[in-house]
């Protein structure tokens, strides 16, 4: 029930007043293409309503929230600038605007783009770091690392990308396959935007280290590792913000087993690319002629050899 605002106790209706500002505020931040479905509150944009048997799917502000100026800004880039460019653009929004993206992959506008230009991102900066790993042992290392680096990102992606859709089908969730590739390719650039942030930290300690490649090894294992989780943690948050529009729950343990198969397969595929590093001395080799062993026992025995000189 409603009443007229001279009925209304002056504190109630300052709550009233602040209550329909709010709302305004919301609707003029989420107004446009990009607004959230008419069931979706507009004073309560991080709660969507509850539905008979759907479980509500609650998210935080600073979780999911995008400004139009930034939806204008990616859709005007999209559609104006060239792939490399574009590349660069995306650069900076995974930095700053990781929302924005996730509702461009969600609204399903421009993928092919979005994911040539991703991938373009991570094959440029991948390499970047790949010239640093290989610099240890040679010219001619770093370059074959250059090359052999982007190739390991997305052979990785081509091989595990089939599973996390199917998975995601037989489950119910309904994203759509060039989804599934977007959050992926966007996943593998974020990884090679934190491995090229750390590549003057490797190359500092490839100076100044030159005869210790068990530390340099154990070096990039720890590099790798740390970037390799924040990337699927960028992955889980768009597999989240895409459950979130679509009003379904995410499935949690799916999505856990994936990236852990998304690792395996990562790291074994790494150890038949290798080396990336070399030992000093060594004749150069595109791709190591020996079979035996595996990535784990490759560390394992670095470590030993670290700490006990084994």
């Amino acid at each position: 029930m409603s009443y007229p605002d001279e009925l209304l106790p002056p504190d109630a209706k300052e709550h009233s007043d602040t209550d329909a500002d709010n709302g305004s505020t919301q609707r003029d931040r989420y107004s446009g293409e990009f607004a959230p479905p008419p069931d979706l509150p507009a004073e309560r944009s991080d709660v969507r309503a509850s539905k008979p048997g759907r479980r509500s799917h609650p998210s935080n502000d600073h979780r999911f929230q995008y400004s139009q100026e930034e939806m204008r800004s990616l859709r005007d880039a999209l559609q104006k600038s060239g792939v490399v460019r574009l590349a660069f653009y995306f650069l900076d929004y995974i930095l700053r605007a990781q929302v924005a993206l996730f509702e461009q992959i969600y609204s399903k506008q421009q993928l092919p783009r979005t994911i040539a230009a991703m991938s373009i991102l991570c094959a440029l900066l991948s390499s970047l770091y790949g010239l640093t790993m290989g610099f240890y042992n040679s010219p001619l290392q770093a370059i074959s690392s250059a090359i052999k680096l982007p190739i390991l990102f997305l052979l990785t992606a081509l091989i595990c990308i089939p599973s996390l859709y199917t998975f995601n089908v037989l489950l119910g969730q309904r994203f759509r396959f060039m989804q599934t590739v977007a959050l992926m390719v966007t996943t593998l650039a974020t990884t090679s935007i934190l491995l090229v942030s750390l590549a003057p930290i490797a190359f500092f300690f490839t100076l100044t280290t030159p005869e210790n490649y068990q530390f340099l090894l154990l070096l990039h294992v720890i590099i790798f590792s740390l970037c390799g989780i924040y990337g699927v943690r960028y992955l889980y948050r768009g597999c989240s913000y895409l459950a979130f529009r679509m009003e379904q729950p995410l499935n949690n343990m799916l999505l856990r087993i994936w990236i852990m198969i998304y690792a395996v397969v990562g790291m074994q595929l790494g150890w038949r690319l290798r080396p990336f590093i070399g030992y000093q001395g060594m004749s150069f080799e595109f791709l190591r002629s020996d079979v035996d062993g595996n990535f784990y026992i490759a560390v394992w025995n670095a470590l030993r050899g670290l700490l006990f000189g084994v």
